[in-house]
């Protein structure tokens, strides 16, 4: 499926972004094996599930191209598949140690790489293109997230104090709960440099096992990081086969379907800023 009206939209935006301050850069956290969705997926990497015809990884690669993004995609599991899919779109990092670590040591990967405004974001993560286009229209040093989820296990919770972030954990009290990280953020040059360092020293104190949001975490002690609330936009992580089929069913639809009935106007706009709000349960 191509959206058309978004690509316009983004083309604009990197055409001024390139004049302004260069070209970005982009990573996709790809080193995983899903081994949650191995009964949806078979033998294949996560990255390469498929949603309408098309993987995970193409919608993504689709959208970064079309913002003017250059792109690195972290590579473990099955990397030659995922190197032969992505062709000449993509520079590769390898993970060698894929099957040991965690989205934190795939990231520190990339710190020779890096070296302008950096969007990173994990390869399972399904998102309406207005999610991408309302982090890329706005000063960096921002992520996405979803003020009406956080209330399960597994999701990657965050917590604001004074409109900026202050915590980001799974295991984060639902009293002091905002919302649900999306699984993408927009950090500039200096900002990233923090978060390799910050990466550095929680892979040499506590392993390499740990998500990039602990090193978000430590980064937003130093400076200020906002989170724009994206509540309403269709999105999904994909960790399990109810989650893919979900995608499928439910949320690729919709993404789709805005696309083909509603107006460019109406598709890109930038998500307007909601105050935080504890989720009350």
């Amino acid at each position: 499926m191509s959206f058309h009206p978004i690509l316009r939209k983004l083309r604009r935006f990197r055409a001024a972004r390139r004049k302004a301050d260069g070209v970005g850069q982009a990573i996709i956290l790809a080193a995983g094996c899903g081994s949650r969705l191995k009964g949806a997926i078979g033998n294949r990497p996560k990255c390469l599930a498929d949603i309408d015809g098309e993987t995970l990884l193409d919608q993504q690669l689709r959208l970064l191209e079309a913002a003017g993004r250059e792109i690195f995609v972290v590579v473990g599991y099955q990397d030659d598949a995922v190197r032969q899919h992505v062709g000449s779109r993509a520079t590769l990092v390898h993970n060698p140690a894929w099957d040991r670590t965690n989205s934190l040591y795939s990231l520190w990967l990339c710190r020779d790489h890096v070296e302008k405004q950096t969007i990173v974001l994990n390869c399972d993560v399904l998102a309406h293109p207005a999610i991408y286009h309302a982090v890329l229209e706005v000063s960096p040093n921002v992520f996405a997230y979803d003020s009406t989820s956080g209330g399960d296990p597994e999701h990657m919770k965050v917590e604001f104090k004074n409109d900026l972030l202050s915590s980001m954990s799974k295991t984060l009290p639902g009293d002091r709960t905002h919302g649900e990280n999306v699984g993408l953020l927009n950090f500039d040059p200096h900002t990233m440099q923090l978060l390799f360092q910050e990466a550095s020293t929680l892979i040499e104190t506590s392993g390499s096992s740990m998500w990039v949001a602990a090193a978000v975490e430590r980064v937003a002690s130093r400076v200020p990081i906002r989170g724009i609330d994206i509540a309403g936009l269709p999105w999904i992580e994909i960790d399990f086969a109810d989650d893919l089929g979900r995608a499928r069913v439910d949320i690729w639809p919709k993404i789709r379907d805005a696309n083909r009935d509603k107006a460019e106007s109406d598709l890109v706009t930038a998500v307007p800023q909601k105050r935080h709000s504890v989720r009350r349960r």
